[in-house]
């Protein structure tokens, strides 16, 4: 019995010592932490973004944004924490901005509010639950943005010359998943649009195909379930 009680205060002392250690970190290597841990969670998410979306949806320049956000949140929450007057003047100046912005998919408006918490759980010092929730949107976003892909169509519009239009029907039917959708002949020319359920190496050799016919004035690929901005 006193062999266990000493050694349970050993280990007592020793998760004390250690919450000595960090609560006495300074505040400069306390904010050093929280940009590394910062970096590699927005690192994840830019990751989980660019897997969840397809290359019609993806917006580089918006993946790049979110991890600014995070860094930007990090940094805010942090000159708040360490500085009333600061709060005040987060607090007056979110009071008069009006933040407006118009996303291609309703999952972007969710990456938004995920980068702010990364900024809010290292600014906080909640790593774990920072962490948790990284592995789990991860997870989730990951595996239904590929059940996205695999289910998502896309229309295709093609114009050109009526001599054309015969070659271009062949290239079509060649391929599974394929269904017209408008077939428009005019008296030098004519527009058909097809709804597409194929794969994106398939869709690129598709129109490498269209692209190599003459007589054919433009393809057109459009995402019938991406808003345009």
């Amino acid at each position: 019995m006193i062999n266990k009680l000493f050694n349970v205060m050993a280990e007592n002392t020793d998760s004390a010592n250690v919450a000595v250690n960090l609560s006495g970190s300074t505040p400069e290597m306390m904010f050093i932490i929280s940009l590394g841990f910062t970096l590699l969670i927005s690192l994840l998410m830019a990751v989980t973004y660019r897997l969840s979306h397809n290359a019609l949806s993806y917006n580089r320049k918006f993946n790049i944004a979110l991890v600014m956000l995070a860094f930007i949140s990090t940094v805010l929450l942090d000159l708040v924490q360490s500085n009333p007057l600061f709060s005040l003047g987060v607090l007056g100046s979110l009071s008069i901005c009006r933040i407006r912005m118009n996303t291609k998919d309703p999952r972007d408006l969710g990456f938004v509010f995920w980068a702010l918490s990364i900024g809010i759980a290292s600014a906080t010092g909640a790593y774990f639950a920072g962490t948790m929730c990284a592995v789990v949107l991860f997870i989730l976003l990951t595996v239904t943005g590929k059940r996205l892909k695999r289910s998502n169509s896309c229309m295709v519009v093609v114009r050109g010359e009526n001599p054309q239009i015969e070659s271009v029907q062949k290239v079509f039917h060649q391929i599974h998943g394929v269904s017209v959708q408008s077939k428009n002949i005019f008296e030098d020319t004519f527009e058909l649009v097809y709804e597409l359920h194929v794969k994106e190496k398939e869709e690129e050799r598709l129109l490498k195909r269209l692209n190599t016919l003459e007589g054919i004035h433009g393809v057109n690929i459009l995402a019938p379930e991406t808003q345009a901005a």
